[in-house]
């Protein structure tokens, strides 16, 4: 096909008969019923759930952890202040003695060592202490509070073992009947000594 010079003015400035216009091949025509509305999709509400679900628990796991590691961070500090002389320490550099003795610029004195190679003393801070066996109070609470737990789990498996065995809970082998007691003596002691 051959152009003039006045069809090619025509298809630089867009002036072209309809004719020897091409059409769009990248732009898609909506296969619709005819009527030429596009059909609308639905919208899909279980994948926005799950994407807001999914945040929910991201922050709330966020929440959770710095909660759980403010309350360890209390504890290490607790058991730190708690250090005196005779607790074991290990330090971050895996030191490992017994404290001698707690100065008042935020240091202990470490002794390290066996008797039969030669005991040696430290210097650490007590920053650089990774773990000790001193408590704090908050640990002494949670170990007493878990005692008292196991002490009430064993009270309950023992009180289930005396029904099985035909025992009442109230009843137990050291809650003896008065008349099975031996009788005491219900006469007046004799005294040696002079009556005043």
């Amino acid at each position: 096909m051959e152009l003039y010079l006045s069809e090619t003015y025509d298809l630089i400035h867009g002036d072209l008969p309809e004719v020897h216009r091409l059409a769009d091949s990248t732009t898609e025509q909506p296969s619709d019923g005819g009527d030429g509305t596009t059909p609308q999709q639905p919208f899909n509400w279980g994948f926005t759930i799950i994407i807001i679900a999914v945040f929910v628990m991201i922050i709330a796991w966020f929440l959770l952890s710095g909660r759980k590691n403010k309350a360890g961070e209390r504890e290490y500090v607790e058991s730190i202040e708690a250090i005196k002389p005779g607790n074991k320490v290990t330090s971050r550099g895996g030191i490992c003695g017994v404290v001698v003795e707690v100065c008042d610029d935020n240091t202990v004195i470490i002794e390290t060592g066996s008797e039969a190679s030669g005991k040696s003393r430290l210097k650490l801070m007590k920053e650089c202490i990774y773990e000790t066996d001193a408590k704090g109070p908050t640990q002494i609470a949670r170990e007493e509070a878990e005692l008292r737990r196991q002490q009430e789990k064993e009270a309950k498996r023992a009180a289930k073992e005396a029904a099985k065995g035909g025992q009442t809970a109230e009843e137990s082998p050291a809650d003896v009947p008065a008349e099975d007691a031996p009788a005491a003596d219900s006469s007046p002691e004799v005294q040696d000594g002079p009556q005043e």
